[in-house]
């Protein structure tokens, strides 16, 4: 959040940058109330060591838990999806904007709000786990009545609470298979535009043996593959930031979806050593993974022009100075040697796909017409949100 704020270029322009923002911003409400809660809870609470609270200071973190955690969800799928619209459907970041975004935020702001404010007033937001966190569960936990000591239940034993506990495990189980679908459709369209890479090359050859007088020139040919090279590049990078976005939800959700499993559908009425101690380590580090996958792609660009400089060096000064949307420049791991990249850096055309700086597809589809090629020209519609504006590539290619 603090990167996309400061960046003085780009900012909060592009759909990618909003949701990587919004998706920030869940994350903080999400980790408070994890953070929180174990102190914010019931003092009168014999299973919380360290709570200080009352039961209205636990409703009210765990409102924010409860909302960043569904919001937080829902952002995961929706920067998935917006990854499979530029990338395979190839849907400009203008058009997503104006059709699609706004009316997403909307519906996942309103959902998260309506079911956070229901477990709010329905009394539904208590204590659970040993106290160390605040969420929608019968106080005291695992009472159904009664509890094992004969206490009748105080709060939250009531229909609305197992609805709402359904529906949290019904948000998680299809977010995580909304994003593994998103993942295989967008991959597969990956896939099959790498396998359609050598037809260019293919069809210069076979035009040349046709008409050996009207050979298309070594720099034309040169060109256009280039362009469809460097283009397919960002797909692949896109793909690759999409694949670890949604590893590390899986890192961080994974090993609270098994407790939620064993204890809803296990009858187990307590969560194994390891597992606990598991999901205490995991699950407050999602904002962590996002940042470094953020970064990413800035951090092996600037490694590639300082090798002698530590990941760890490198990843303090890209936080520093507040972080930038990578450039094809910033994605190509394999080519040139250094010189040769640096040198050529001006050469590349980077396309942002946007209605004001759009990539040169009218020259090249003079091209295609005058050699008779045939190929796809948009092999990935993703750089917009992977590239600087053009006065940031000069500053940086000087």
């Amino acid at each position: 959040m603090f990167m996309i704020l400061t960046e003085p270029e780009k900012g909060l322009a592009s759909p990618y940058s909003r949701i990587i923002f919004a998706m920030s911003i869940s994350d903080i409400l999400f980790s408070l109330g994890f953070l929180l809660s174990p102190f914010l809870g019931p003092k009168d609470n014999p299973d919380a060591l360290f709570a200080i609270g009352t039961t209205g200071s636990c409703e009210a973190i765990g409102f924010l838990f409860l909302l960043g955690f569904q919001c937080l969800l829902f952002y995961i799928v929706f920067l998935t999806y917006y990854f499979m619209r530029r990338i395979k459907y190839k849907v400009t970041a203008k058009d997503f904007e104006k059709k699609e975004e706004k009316y997403l935020h909307r519906v996942i702001v309103l959902i998260s709000l309506v079911m956070a404010t229901t477990a709010f007033f329905a009394g539904s937001i208590n204590p659970q786990g040993y106290g160390s966190l605040c969420g929608t569960s019968p106080y005291p936990e695992y009472c159904e009545g009664q509890t094992w000591e004969g206490e009748p239940c105080k709060r939250g034993d009531d229909q609305i609470t197992k609805y709402l506990n359904i529906y949290g495990g019904v948000l998680a189980g299809s977010s995580l298979l909304s994003i593994s679908l998103i993942l295989a459709l967008t991959s597969s369209h990956v896939y099959k535009q790498e396998r359609a890479l050598t037809i260019p090359a293919r069809a210069i050859g076979d035009v040349n043996r046709r008409n050996p007088g009207e050979a298309a020139p070594e720099n034309v040919q040169g060109e256009i593959d280039r362009n469809i090279q460097n283009r397919h590049a960002l797909t692949k990078q896109a793909l690759t930031q999409s694949f670890l976005y949604i590893l590390a939800f899986i890192v961080v959700y994974f090993p609270p979806g098994i407790g939620i499993l064993r204890i809803r559908f296990g009858n187990a009425t307590d969560l194994p050593e390891w597992l606990f101690w598991l999901i205490s380590l995991t699950t407050p580090f999602g904002g962590v993974f996002n940042i470094l996958i953020y970064t990413r792609p800035k951090v092996l660009r600037l490694k590639e022009d300082y090798p002698n400089a530590s990941f760890l060096r490198v990843f303090v000064v890209i936080v520093l100075t507040g972080g930038e949307i990578p450039s094809l420049a910033d994605l190509r791991r394999d080519g040139p040697p250094q010189d040769e990249q640096r040198n050529n850096r001006n050469n590349l055309q980077v396309s942002d796909l946007s209605e004001e700086e759009q990539f040169n597809e009218d020259e090249m589809q003079v091209n295609e017409s005058q050699y008779g090629l045939s190929y796809e020209m948009d092999v990935s519609a993703a750089s917009d949100y992977l590239s600087h504006s053009r006065s940031c590539w000069r500053s940086s290619s000087s």
